[in-house]
């Protein structure tokens, strides 16, 4: 591991170890209390949790009684069997383990995966990677799952999980510290990659929008950007996203029309110009 690459306390009761993109290590999450301690997300391998559970020993921070999974993804979960406490996930996270469990996860099989379209060739790779000899690979399932929200008291500071879903993963959940007006978003606002080219929908956009408007947390952690985002940083995304879905939504496929539209909106606006790559994602998602 890097020097920067550190557990670091972001605020009263909670503490991120970054992620590592080499590795497509997730950032993972840390909520210490008076009388336990949780953990959000499980890490991509044993090597990632139990470097976690060092780094936690190091900052003389209590042995964790709780994982959070925020969703089903590999980087998110590998890492589990290195825990021996309490995991936590949606019921749709648990299902979706429970078949992961039966698959087999030789190179070989990988590779035959990626061909038949049911795995992509990006998470192949970075299992591989990380996880060169899975011969012996377990990951748990969880003990505790839940359908709408579940609210665990750590002593005085409290862990919110909620289910919102996403175009990344349907089984997508956040955690949300009121007390430090924080949140740890798993992958929740990034774009489904698992179904050919990346996609957006203006639905799920919009429910996001909505959902994190009422939240409305001070600061927000994604788990693959080392940089945290404010709320304003947050209405912002969500506001050029809308744009583009609700112009697309209109468009439809219509590249030009898009593009035209989007540019007299910059124009008169003084904006910034749009993501190209966003419309792309847009109309991907109209399929």
């Amino acid at each position: 591991m890097t020097a920067d690459c550190k557990l670091s306390k972001i605020s009263d009761h909670a503490y991120c170890l970054p992620p590592v993109k080499e590795h497509d290590r997730p950032l993972l999450g840390v909520v210490a209390g008076s009388r336990a301690t949780l953990i959000i997300d499980a890490g991509n391998s044993t090597n990632h949790a139990h470097y976690l559970l060092t780094e936690l020993t190091n900052l003389a921070i209590a042995r964790p009684s709780y994982v959070v999974l925020t969703h089903w993804h590999w980087d998110h979960v590998f890492g589990s069997s290195a825990f021996e406490f309490e995991i936590i996930s949606h019921k749709k996270t648990k299902a979706y383990l429970k078949e992961m469990r039966t698959l087999d996860w030789s190179d070989s099989a990988l590779d035959q995966r990626v061909k038949e379209g049911s795995e992509i060739a990006f998470c192949r790779d970075m299992i591989k990677l990380e996880l060169p000899d899975r011969s012996q690979m377990m990951f748990k399932i969880p003990d505790i799952s839940f359908t709408s929200e579940l609210e665990i008291d750590l002593g005085g500071v409290s862990c919110q999980i909620k289910h919102v879903g996403g175009d990344h993963a349907e089984d997508s959940s956040i955690v949300f510290i009121p007390e430090d007006g924080i949140a740890f978003l798993g992958d929740c606002l990034y774009e489904d990659i698992h179904h050919g080219s990346p996609r957006y929908t203006l639905n799920n956009i919009q429910y996001l929008s909505d959902f994190f408007r009422c939240l409305n947390a001070d600061e927000y952690y994604l788990a693959h950007d080392k940089r945290s985002m404010t709320n304003s940083d947050l209405i912002s995304f969500f506001h050029e996203l809308l744009l583009i879905g609700e112009v697309v939504d209109k468009f439809g496929k219509d590249k030009e029309r898009i593009k035209k539209f989007l540019a007299s909106h910059n124009n008169s606006k003084n904006c910034k110009e749009f993501d190209g790559d966003l419309v792309d994602s847009f109309i991907n998602g109209l399929d």
